[in-house]
This record gives structure tokens, sequence and C-alpha cells, in this order.
């Protein structure tokens, strides 16, 4: 095909290997209503791995759609429609729905942490939306408009699973860019046959790519002359920062203009100013510099000063925790079987970091200190797209010897969230787990936990939502009162000229007033055909109307 051979050779080396499902069809939505797919239409392809992944994000079909749980690891599926002739592809919302439930149930029964799950939260867009940069990891992508992307919760289907798993194929060796060009030899020759028979009303995804992209070039300019002549000579220039002098008001023209980050973005920066690692921990779990530096003083550890910081905010133990402990060996077997089970539901940190259950010591059972991520939580927009939220669990060096028997250290890390949120949040927890401690001893508490941090930081993002909403509302009064001070103001500098158009009276009477004014002026008096003794000449009447100017004054004005 006129490649390099050592790509040739390359492609050779890497075994190509997915797996095929059978799904089903259906009728299409929209203005595809006319279409009715079948099983035999639809190709629906999972890449075996990671590294397999890379060479379907690479030779995808303009019109596949990829399916993916979001936030989650797991495989990338693939709908693809097969060249039946009239069509090579459907939009993205005009899928029919049993296809797209089908997909979504594989592309979850293949993820290590989803499949464990009731349900979670698929995302699924064009393959053309993904976006790969040379630093992404294997099998990692972004997208290059969000706009493009649907999202859809899925439940559950043990038995819609195990259907599916009986139509899954053994490994198949695919060449990807084989694949690729004889499709684009199908729609070549789909193409003549609709130019033949001059359909032109058919969805065509490649000729909609490249109507899109030369729309695009329209709008962007030719880039050789004028104004985009301009702009690339302005794109490798430099220009130092000005400085200015005299008082500043906060809105220089400059941060006008530039959006401002989100809290918690500002506040990573800030913390990068700390001298100390320690104080950062902690900072970054919702503590203050100065409660962070002041713990930080007498302890050995940032956990310990974390422990610290954690009791004095209301665990406040009876006695202070002893140098040593014996821990009994039914606290120790709890939490083996705990540590057992977490594993089973989250998989393992080198699977997919931001959504396993990380433990400190991955081969010490009796280790138990660790990170679990709230994926019940979906972080807001105006977030924009921060960590993962993470709940911290603190038990060994002493921390909570006895635990279950006791409530461990907790933290939360990530999500979006402010310091002063963080903080808010994690008090919200260390209650929750104090009560369960005493009502429930024994019992182990990070199954419930899980869940109800995701539901405690839905209700903080609720709350601040409407903090916001109501701060917006008070600016905008507060804007409405000062706009009616102006007027005010600049009514009383510059009092009504009743001589402009428009007038400009403040009252009726003032109105009137002036009215007989200027007819007093004119030579009518309302009522009185004599001024100062001498006679006023009385107006010819109006031969159509009957009616005089002086007689229309004395019935306004009289």
């Amino acid at each position: 095909h006129g490649r390099n051979p050592q790509v040739l050779l390359l492609d050779a080396l890497h075994s190509s290997m997915v797996f095929y499902y059978s799904i089903r069809g259906g009728t299409c939505l929209n203005n595809h209503s006319h279409i009715n797919l079948t099983s035999q239409d639809i190709v629906c392809y999972v890449g075996r791995d990671k590294h397999e992944n890379e060479y379907l994000i690479k030779y995808g079909w303009p019109g596949d759609i990829w399916f993916h749980v979001d936030g989650l690891s797991s495989a990338h599926v693939y709908f693809r429609l097969k060249n039946i002739g009239t069509v090579s592809s459907i939009p993205i919302d005009s899928l029919p729905p049993d296809s797209v439930a089908d997909m979504m149930q594989i592309c979850k029964n293949n993820s290590i942490a989803g499949c464990k799950l009731a349900s979670c939260k698929m995302v699924y867009t064009p393959h053309s939306n993904l976006k790969k940069t040379f630093d992404m990891e294997s099998g990692a992508v972004t997208y290059h408009d969000t706009k493009m992307c649907r999202y859809a919760r899925c439940e559950k289907d043990r038995t819609r699973v195990r259907e599916l798993e009986k139509t899954k194929t053994p490994d198949m060796k695919v060449d990807y860019f084989q694949e690729m060009k004889d499709n684009e030899r199908g729609i070549i020759e789909r193409k003549k046959r609709m130019r033949k028979a001059q359909n032109d009303e058919l969805y065509d995804p490649i000729q909609d790519d490249l109507n899109t992209t030369k729309m695009k070039a329209g709008r962007q300019g030719d880039t050789e002359s004028g104004l985009d002549a301009g702009l690339d000579a302005l794109e490798g220039m430099s220009f130092a920062p000005v400085a200015v002098s005299g008082p500043s008001d906060g809105n220089e023209q400059n941060e006008a203009f530039a959006p401002e980050s989100p809290l918690w973005v500002r506040e990573e920066e800030s913390r990068e100013g700390e001298p100390s690692g320690d104080v950062r921990f902690l900072r970054e779990r919702g503590y203050s510099s100065s409660e962070a530096t002041s713990a930080c003083y007498d302890t050995t550890s940032c956990i310990a000063a974390l422990s610290k910081l954690y009791n004095a905010a209301g665990n406040d133990p009876s006695e202070s925790p002893l140098s040593s402990v014996d821990v009994p060996e039914e606290v120790v077997q709890a939490r083996i079987e705990e540590k057992e089970v977490l594993m089973a539901m989250f998989g393992f940190a080198y699977d997919d970091e931001e959504a396993a259950a990380t433990f400190s010591d991955m081969e010490d059972e009796t280790i138990f200190d660790v990170v679990l991520p709230i994926s019940g939580y979906e972080a807001p927009d105006r977030y924009e797209s921060p960590p993962p939220l993470m709940l911290e669990v603190y038990v060994d060096s002493n921390i909570a010897p006895l635990y279950p028997n006791e409530p461990p250290v907790l933290a939360v890390v990530g999500g979006g969230f402010s310091e002063a949120r963080l903080r808010e949040l994690t008090k919200i927890i260390q209650a929750e787990a104090l009560e369960r401690a005493r009502e429930e001893p024994g019992e182990p508490q990070f199954f419930n936990l899980i869940a109800f941090v995701g539901e405690a930081a839905e209700g903080i993002v609720q709350k601040e939502a409407a903090e916001l909403k109501a701060a917006r509302m008070k600016i905008l009064e507060a804007e409405k009162a000062a706009a009616a001070l102006l007027r005010d103001a600049q009514k009383e500098e510059n009092p009504p000229n009743p001589n402009s158009s428009g007038g400009g009276f403040t009252s009726e009477a003032e109105r009137r007033a002036y009215a007989k004014d200027v007819a007093a002026k004119a030579g009518f008096v309302a009522n009185a055909d004599e001024d100062d003794g001498k006679k006023v000449a009385k107006p010819k009447f109006n031969a159509k109307t009957g009616v005089s100017d002086r007689s229309l004054i004395n019935d306004l004005f009289g």
C-alpha cells in the first residue's frame, strides 16, 4: 500500500487482536427512522488491552461510535455500521436504543471497576471526536469537543450480559489498515452509485467532515493575506510585561479579558509556595496554612499531623494514643477480610490508579491504610475537569490501632473542592463515622462510607450552587439599586428641560402649568378676552372644524 516497510514490520510484530460481539439492531431515530438495522448490519468490536486500543484509535472509521465508562478504566467498545449499500454510518443521536443499551452493557462488563457497580455513567462519542496527543499513555484519549459527547446511566443487567457473552468471538487478528482502506473504497463506490441515482439526501460522514473542514477554512481565512497574515506574524512575537504605576482598582484590562480559574486551581498554585511538603499535604486536605504549620511543629510525619488535626476537630479521644497497642487477633482478621473485599471491588492500583483501592502495602495483608475512589460523585462543569474525589483512610502506625472497634482517621482530597469545602466535607464524614462506630461497633465502615461520601459531596455541590445563585441575585439587586441612585443624581444635576422633545415633566400639574404659560405668551388666556384692559384679538374660526384655538385651550385648561 505504499507504506514504510518498517511500519509494516512494526504492525506485524504487534498482534492486532480484538473481540467481536453480536448486538441487537432496531429502528433508527429522528431523520433516520426509515432505516431498520439488524444484527448483521452492525459490527461491535472491543480492543483486547490498552495497546490494541491504540490501533483502534489510529485506524477507526469516520462513522464509528466509541463507548467507554466515564471516569473509570474500561475497554474501548466501538459501534460500526457495515456498508449496507445506502449509508455507511448513522448519526450518534439516531442510533437504535437497543443497540446503545447493548454497547453500554458490553463496555460496563469489560471494566474492572465498573462491572462491580450496580450502575455507572457511560460516555459515547463519534470516533472523529477522539483526541490523542503524544504525551498520553497507551489507550488514553480526550475529546476535541465535549458537546459531541453523549452521557447515559447504565444499570447492571446480568441476564443481558450473559446473552451477549455467548456471542463473543475469540481473539481475532485484524489488519486495521487494510480494513480502513477497504471501507474507503466501499464509500467511494457507494458515492458513485448515489451520484448516478442523484440521491443527495443520504448521510455521508466523510462528505460531512469535508464540508465542515471547508466551512472552518472559510471562517478562518486563507492565512496568506490581510488580517490572517498579520495574525500569523504576531504569533511569533513576544511582548514583555509593562509595569503600570499608580493605584489599581483590580479591574485591569488584561484581567478583564482573562477568565478566572476555578478556586481549586488557584489554591493549588498557592500551595506551591509553601516551603514545607507536610503543610502542602495538609492544606490539600482542607486544613489552613496556620493549622498545618502548628500541627507539623511537634509531629514526626504528615500523617501524624493529620491525625492530630482530625482528632482536635471532633474525635477527641478520651485518652492519648499509646506508643504501641496490642491489637487483638479478631481485629486483625476483620481488617484482612475487609481488605480482600475492597481489593475485589475496586481492583488493583496498577490496573487503574483513579478507579482502584490503593493500599499503602499491597503485599502485607495486615497493613490497612487505603485510598478509595468515590465513583458516585460527579464534579460540576464549573470545576473544569478536576482530579477525582478520593477518600483516604488511616489506621496503621498507631493512628487507629483497634479499627473497626474504633473510628479511623479520614481525609478527602480532589473532586474540585476548595480547601474550605474539603474541610466542611471532612467534618460531615467524621460525624457520620463516629455515629456508625457508636451504633455498630466492630462492623466494617468503608462500604457504607464510600456511598455516604458521594452523597455528602453532591450535597455540598448543590449548596454551593444555591449560594452562587443567591450571590448573583444580590449583585443584580445591588446593580439595580446603584442604577436607580445614579438616575436620581442625574435628575438633580440636570433638571428636566420642558422644551426638549419628549417632555420631561414630573407631574400632570407641572405639565398643565407649563401649557397655560405657553398659551398666555401666545395671546390666549382661558375664559378671558382681554388682558390688562386691552382687547385681545380673536382668532379666526377654522372653517373645517368649526373650533377655534382659544376654544381648545379653554376646554383643556379652563
